[in-house]
């Protein structure tokens, strides 16, 4: 089993029509807090929780459990799978919904849950992505399931997006490739060029000072925080700097090892006349400085 979550913009209305809607190929497993004869009333449900936080932005959740091709389980297991990765996704105490779709050659079943919770308070919040991968991960282990799903899982998620989210899910999935092997923002900018996106800047007026930043593709543009909280001016400029400290560590965990390497070399050759230690020595410094530009790209 995989989990996809779909970085979504879309109101509940919408969302519980495209999961909920054709009869024929959506079969609801289990609910809580909102009624399910009725789609239009679903989501007026989950609209009327919302209202209990109605500046909350995006409150709706929306991710899509997918099982390898010709894999069987049962709806009640499937049901409790569903809300198990609601409570270790961090989306306990709310309302959701747990819909399986026979529309595909593997099964797969969506979850659609309320951002804002029973106390009227968020959840959600953070890395939910990498937390979902995490606690499917888990769960494909705890329940004895297949994991060979995940190349056909990425090409069907993509076909049930909306457009707008399949195009800030090519984004994000392009920073998450790029960003490990950037030293700064200008790496990056350059390392999304070669695969088509384009980075822009908010700038301040008076003083240039970069504020923010946007990514373009296929026509689609949108702002850092969009594409993944992480990836804000703020949050991309903290991870940069954080390889960057990462980088200099281990070089210089390099460093000391190759110092303690040439101390004992020295030490072993002891014996030797002043003039061949001194060749030794300005061989082993010679080998050394050549490493160290390898290492910086020199």
């Amino acid at each position: 089993m995989i989990a996809k979550t779909f970085l979504t913009a879309q109101g509940f209305g919408e969302s519980c029509a495209y999961v909920c809607q054709t009869q024929s190929r959506a079969v609801i497993l289990t609910a809580e807090g909102v009624r399910v004869h009725d789609v239009k009333l679903m989501a007026a449900d989950f609209e009327w929780q919302h209202g209990l936080m109605p500046e909350k932005e995006k409150p709706v959740y929306h991710c899509v459990l997918s099982f390898s091709p010709g894999e069987r389980v049962e709806d009640e297991r499937l049901a409790e799978l569903g809300e198990r990765y609601l409570e270790k996704v961090g989306m306990a105490d709310t309302q959701y919904v747990l819909v399986k779709h026979t529309d595909k050659e593997h099964l797969h079943v969506h979850i659609l849950a309320n951002r804002v919770n029973n106390d009227g308070e968020p959840i959600g919040k953070g890395l939910i992505i990498e937390r979902g991968i995490k606690a499917a991960r888990e769960l494909t282990e705890e329940y004895g399931l297949r994991r060979e799903a995940g190349k056909r899982l990425d090409r069907t998620h993509r076909e049930a997006l909306h457009e707008p989210d399949a195009k800030r899910y090519h984004i994000y999935e392009a920073i998450r490739e790029v960003l490990p092997r950037c030293g700064g923002l200008d790496d990056l900018e350059k390392g999304l060029l070669e695969v088509g996106i384009g980075v822009r800047y908010r700038c301040d007026a008076e003083t240039g000072e970069r504020q923010g930043i946007s990514f373009r593709w296929d026509g689609g543009s949108f702002k850092g925080s969009r594409v993944d909280p992480a990836f804000s001016l703020g949050g991309l400029e903290r991870t940069l700097a954080l390889q960057q400290t990462l980088r200099e560590e281990q070089a210089l965990r390099e460093t000391l090892r190759e110092e303690q390497t040439l101390r004992e070399t020295l030490r072993a050759g002891q014996g030797l006349d002043q003039e061949q230690q001194q060749q030794q020595e300005r061989e082993l410094r010679q080998e050394q400085g050549l490493r160290r530009g390898m290492r910086h790209g020199l």
